[in-house]
């Protein structure tokens, strides 16, 4: 065989290689950094298409809200997430609009705090929790907060309903160990708001796909038959 046919063959086959590499390794950090943001959502977006959502079952008939949100009303940072953010979005937004219970909106004058409660996170589908680590409100807030947790707690031992959503608006949240143990046993019911702009699409596909589908389907398995 010629040598020289066997450069020109060889060489040229280096070219394009060296050539594609080369391309590849300068467009890709580029797209990532313009676009890194949009294109993970996309790919979010179709993974949740291609696996599809499992959507609870009765919710039209036994519940009355898709969520209930507690938060500490206090703290003046939180409930403007909450009612500038959070009830925009999920609210006035989207293809699937998700029907909310606040307390201040919600609940039923006359009755009493933890009649309201109950009924509140009995008669939701989810209970969201918005969590803060630079909460300062006072004790009856705080005690909301605390039983409805204590709620959400004991429907999962008597219907086997995980209803707990958890959301941290601090990035430096506080590493407690039920978080911890709560993003191991069920990662996708933990999210953490981003303070990047870019980001915020992806936090809200998260969300809704929290709040439409069953938690119990996220479990990990390795851990699951210690809680259920």
């Amino acid at each position: 065989m010629d040598q020289r046919s066997c450069q020109d063959i060889y060489g040229g086959l280096a070219f394009v290689v060296c050539s594609f590499f080369a391309v590849a390794f300068t467009v890709l950090p580029l797209l990532k950094h313009l676009y890194g943001w949009d294109l993970w959502y996309c790919l979010q977006v179709l993974w949740a298409g291609h696996k599809g959502y499992s959507q609870l079952a009765g919710r039209d008939s036994q519940y009355h809200h898709d969520a209930f949100v507690v938060f500490d009303t206090q703290n003046r940072a939180v409930r403007d997430w909450v009612y500038n953010e959070l009830m925009v979005i999920l609210e006035d937004t989207g293809h699937r609009r998700f029907c909310l219970c606040l307390e201040e909106r919600d609940w039923i004058p006359g009755l009493s705090c933890i009649e309201n409660l109950h009924n509140a996170v009995y008669n939701s589908a989810k209970t969201v929790f918005v969590l803060s680590s630079g909460a300062t409100g006072g004790e009856r807030v705080n005690g909301v907060i605390r039983q409805a947790f204590f709620m959400v707690q004991q429907r999962l031992l008597d219907e086997k309903v995980d209803a707990a959503i958890l959301v941290l608006l601090d990035e430096m949240f506080p590493k407690l160990k039920y978080l911890q143990l709560r993003k191991r046993l069920c990662k996708k019911s933990v999210l953490s708001w981003p303070r990047n702009p870019r980001a915020q699409p992806l936090f809200w596909n998260r969300m809704r796909m929290a709040l439409s589908s069953d938690n119990l389907r996220f479990y990990d398995n390795n851990m699951s038959e210690s809680f259920i």
